[in-house]
């Protein structure tokens, strides 16, 4: 180990303010912990631009963020035209080329002591062979779309595969994730968990005064196919036949999903229940969040979701599927309701008991936002410092 302050390289695919959501989010808090432990903390954010020629001595630009060094690098992208592609061609293999060699020139300038990975595919693809061939250590972290989706591609899961054999460290946000990982390669020996954090806002939710004529449920992040929301528009359609219920989804709904959320929408019929907001400034996401009735996370696949401990943290009572990380958020029926995945009719019971008993609704929130305080920015830093602290002096 050196003498002096290491330096690290955090290699991810979304990185703010350019990017919203869980995985952005959660890859600058790790950053953020990694700075204040005194490591000398760069973050390279790979983007692909296929509209565009992209050569390597024009592609990077870098920033100081926070004390943080962040190098943005973009990459170009094969385009064949129909009938060109031949046994040879991979429509990703100029993308994959120029990103190992963009971070490999980045590592002959910087001299890196630690590599560290977001999202196993491409990142962790790319990030975990420089490593090996710079005999470097490195550290992977697996957050959910990475082990939930991508181990069912067959084009992607050797890719996959070969970012978890050269991690010598695994790091997941739920041991869900590690479990599913291990079952492509084995990791066990070499991996940990390590929640996400949150803090805890000074206000509380509170039930609201006036006569339940309204009721509104919410849901938040990105919205794709793990996310479940065909299941809660379903549940939806159940609960507008007693209870007059609007559903906000405040986030993005990712185009490969618009065909799916409109049939869904025209199959239950609740247009005028649904109402899809864009994504709040970070500081007002509070403020979102208690004026609603019930919080809903539907997903059939999940990581560890920084928009439910939020929720929870608000004091909003809450409803959620049993994947990922969130059977350690909630404890069921103490500070939240758990219900299976792919499930629209547990999703609807659980929401009416939560409206028609306002004790529960109230104890629900409670307990859930004392649950929240083991999962403190503090807590999460000592359990990344441990970790570094395997590979690099702190």
């Amino acid at each position: 180990m050196k003498d002096y302050n290491a330096r690290i390289l955090i290699v991810t695919p979304e990185f703010p303010p350019e990017h919203w959501g869980g995985l952005a989010r959660t890859a600058f808090k790790v950053a953020t912990h990694a700075a204040n432990m005194g490591l000398e903390t760069e973050v390279a954010k790979l983007t692909v631009d296929p509209g565009r020629m992209v050569l390597l001595d024009e592609n990077r630009k870098t920033v100081n963020l926070g004390g943080m060094t962040v190098h943005d690098i973009v990459v170009g992208r094969e385009n064949f035209q129909s009938g060109e592609r031949d046994l040879w061609d991979c429509p990703h293999n100029l993308s994959l080329q120029m990103m190992f060699q963009s971070l490999e020139y980045l590592a002959a300038e910087r001299e890196y002591d630690l590599f560290q990975s977001f999202f196993l595919y491409p990142t962790g693809y790319v990030t975990g062979m420089l490593a090996k061939k710079l005999n470097k250590p490195m550290i992977s972290c697996i957050v959910g779309n990475d082990v939930n989706r991508y181990f069912f591609s067959p084009e992607k899961v050797a890719v996959c595969r070969s970012g978890l054999e050269n991690s010598d460290c695994v790091v997941g946000l739920s041991q869900d994730l590690i479990n599913l990982a291990n079952a492509l390669s084995p990791i066990l020996d070499r991996s940990c968990v390590i929640y996400n954090s949150v803090e805890i806002p000074d206000k509380s939710w509170s039930l609201k005064p006036t006569p339940k004529d309204c009721l509104k449920i919410g849901c938040g992040g990105i919205f794709k196919y793990a996310k479940g929301l065909p299941y809660m528009f379903k549940a939806v359609a159940d609960l507008s036949e007693k209870w007059n219920v609007r559903f906000e989804l405040r986030g993005i709904l990712r185009d490969s999903e618009k065909r799916a959320f409109d049939e869904i929408l025209n199959k239950t019929q609740i247009h005028q229940r649904v109402t899809l907001l864009d994504p709040a400034p970070h500081h007002t996401i509070t403020e979102w969040l208690s004026s609603l009735d019930v919080f809903v996370l539907p997903s059939v696949t999940e990581g560890c979701p920084n928009i439910l401990m939020e929720a929870l943290a608000a004091g909003v009572p809450c409803v959620a599927t049993s994947v990922g990380a969130m059977p350690e958020l909630i404890d069921d029926g103490i500070s939240g309701l758990l219900v299976p995945p792919g499930n629209a009719s547990a999703l609807a019971k659980a929401v009416e008991r939560i409206l028609s008993d306002d004790a529960l609704a109230k104890r629900l929130g409670d307990f859930g936002r004392q649950k929240m305080k083991a999962f403190s920015l503090l807590q999460e830093r000592n359990d990344w410092e441990k970790v570094y602290k395997r590979f690099v002096k702190i």
